[in-house]
């Protein structure tokens, strides 16, 4: 299987129209349907639906696509590290992130490699962490900043860099805010701002367990926001209570109260992790997150 013709397959799935794909890879048509049956005739696999009026990626070809972009990425990034190696420019290290990671340890991460490892070339990209953990598992990450709690990391190494608690907040005006710790008698019935279910599913039911428990009238619970930026926005627009990381309230709020809870909540844990079976660029043998 040759790298070109992973590219044809991933043009003619982007496009899902042959005659686009050539046009996009500047070469005709009937050569690229043959590099398209013969990828095929190797995978002992269909991996489009064809007709006379449309193209379409079969249920294998769905799957076989990430993979393709995924060792593509690869590639062109080992090339990218050669001519580095090779021009005597910096390496490229390519970092993937989460908002609690950014509010939390990457300033100090950047900080890092601005003032120890100055011709590092960083690249950053904001991912949630399932993207992330398929990221590194992939080789497009070099090392990625999250909080893996109930993700499964099979291979991957992680490290601890830091840790914090929730917090309750509400607007000021809200009829809880005059006391400084909120009780789960407090908070039953009342409207309460969790992150969408998806972003952490094991993560999103716990909460919610912990906040529904002793039989008590259950809090109405919205999952409408995906970021800690949007949940605090839905806050100040009086969609209720909202449950956050300190490190997210760091800016001075005067319309935002902030309380603790009086409840177990699970703690909020920021991790490092990277693929040990890759090569992190410019750390031979040492830690590939610039932190001891």
């Amino acid at each position: 299987m040759e790298l070109i013709t992973l590219k044809y397959f991933v043009t003619v799935a982007k496009e899902l129209h042959f005659r686009r794909a050539a046009e996009k890879l500047h070469m005709t048509q009937a050569p690229l349907s043959v590099a398209i049956r013969k990828l095929e005739d190797e995978l002992e696999t269909e991996l489009f639906e064809r007709s006379s009026r449309s193209v379409k990626l079969t249920e294998a070809g769905e799957f076989f696509l990430p993979e393709a972009e995924a060792v593509l990425i690869r590639a062109e990034q080992a090339r990218k590290n050669l001519q580095q190696k090779l021009s005597g420019k910096c390496c490229h290290l390519v970092i993937g992130y989460n908002e609690p990671a950014l509010n939390t340890v990457l300033p100090g991460v950047l900080s890092y490699y601005h003032n120890h490892q100055p011709d590092i070339e960083l690249e950053l990209r904001e991912l949630e962490t399932a993207e992330q953990i398929e990221a590194l598992k992939n080789g497009v990450l070099d090392i990625g900043y999250m909080r893996p709690f109930g993700f499964e990391l099979g291979d991957l190494k992680s490290q601890l860099l830091h840790r914090e608690r929730y917090k309750l907040v509400m607007l000021k005006e809200h009829k809880l805010s005059r006391h400084k710790q909120i009780t789960l008698e407090m908070l039953s019935q009342q409207n309460v701002i969790l992150f969408a279910r998806d972003v952490n599913p094991k993560l999103f039911d716990i909460l919610k367990k912990q906040m529904t428990a002793f039989n008590l009238p259950e809090p109405c619970f919205k999952q409408n926001a995906r970021t800690k930026s949007s949940m605090l926005a839905m806050v100040r627009a009086g969609f209720g209570i909202a449950l956050l990381p300190e490190s997210s309230l760091k800016e001075e709020m005067p319309d935002i109260v902030v309380s603790d809870a009086a409840f177990e909540l699970p703690e909020i844990e920021i991790m490092a992790v990277w693929n040990p079976s890759g090569k992190t660029p410019g750390f031979p043998g040492a830690t590939p997150f610039g932190i001891a």
